[in-house]
């Protein structure tokens, strides 16, 4: 799992500042306009600077800033036409790239921003893949009999709005693996590199690793679900508008284990079948007090106290919903 790092710059969100070109997919007005933060595209010429950076002369139609320094330790560098991996050092001066960075930058002028994902060796005219973040999915309806058969096609929606019928009749390719990948395994959070043919429609699909335990939707009528299977508990709104989750019904739904503590209040631990991360000792993924901290375990078994609200209510314990995606690492799915 990747470790989330909060930064200590002051950010703003760069879907404010940078506009998102147009896909070679569908995307109505009503999808556009419910947008939420993901992955945001730069393109344009680079160059490299003397701490490591690079300067990005901002090409993205509408962009608020024609400049964009970026940086990143972990960024992925790929070829634009194959996909295959490129180190980014082959990256020169002058060089035309597409770079898509997190949803915040800083309000240095010209902003810095983390970059997610490069592409380079770009031809001349040519129709670059794009990158996505998937918030929802449609499956097509299956019949209820076992076993079931696989897939033909599943539609996803992306974090900017696009929608994307993706057929078997795809490419899906891992990206650095030789797992076997399925539309099945296009759930939210997941995100995918998308070349498409004359058409629009996907015909090859780089999918990434995915990132996260899983995935919760909470819909208006507060009905939870846990990677697309509803939950006993519903959630609760504070009066402040607050969204609070049932600690024990997400975590069990995900295999994990939960137990009280008269000090500690719940505890949310690895379930039997779990495998913990590498170099991770400590069974415990985090605790929560009514009325006080939520504290999550961090690999090297410290603890750090995160913000949220904690209540127990009828002999369940709530806990906000940004406090238990963050402790315990699920993506908030549409």
């Amino acid at each position: 799992m990747k470790k989330r790092i909060l930064q200590c710059l002051s950010l703003i969100l760069c879907a404010a500042l940078l506009a998102i070109p147009a896909a070679a997919a569908e995307t109505s007005d009503d999808e556009a306009a419910a947008t939420r933060p993901g992955p945001v595209q730069v393109w344009g010429t680079l160059t490299w600077l003397d701490d490591g950076g690079l300067y990005v002369e901002n090409s993205s139609e509408g962009a608020a800033y024609n400049a964009v320094i970026l940086h990143g330790e972990s960024i992925i560098c790929l070829d634009a036409v194959t996909g295959e991996p490129m180190g980014i050092q082959d990256l020169k001066d002058g060089d035309t790239i597409y770079a898509w960075v997190g949803p915040a930058m800083t309000m240095s002028l010209p902003p810095h921003a983390t970059a997610i994902l490069i592409l380079g060796n770009i031809p001349a005219d040519y129709a670059v893949p794009r990158f996505y973040e998937i918030v929802s999915v449609t499956p097509q309806a299956m019949p209820a009999i076992y076993p079931i058969p696989a897939l033909t096609w599943t539609e996803v929606t992306t974090t900017d709005g696009t929608t994307l019928t993706i057929t078997d009749e795809a490419t899906l390719t891992p990206y650095l693996t030789k797992n076997i990948v399925r539309l099945e395994d296009l759930i939210p959070g997941t995100r995918i590199l998308v070349w498409s043919d004359s058409k629009g429609e996907p015909e090859k699909v780089l999918v990434f690793p995915y990132e996260y335990r899983g995935y919760v939707s909470v819909t208006e009528d507060g009905d939870v679900s846990v990677n697309g299977s509803g939950v006993a508990r519903q959630a609760k709104t504070t009066d402040d508008g607050d969204t609070l989750l049932p600690v024990r019904a997400v975590a069990e739904a995900l295999g994990m284990k939960v137990h009280w503590d008269a000090q500690l209040g719940a505890v949310v631990s690895y379930g039997d079948e779990m495998v913990k991360p590498e170099g991770v000792t400590s069974e415990t993924l985090m605790t929560a007090v009514p009325g006080g901290a939520i504290s999550v375990i961090n690999s090297d078994g410290s603890t750090s106290e995160i913000p949220g609200t904690c209540l127990k209510e009828g002999g369940t314990t709530y806990v906000s919903q940004s406090a238990l995606l963050r402790a315990l690492d699920l993506y908030l799915a549409d």
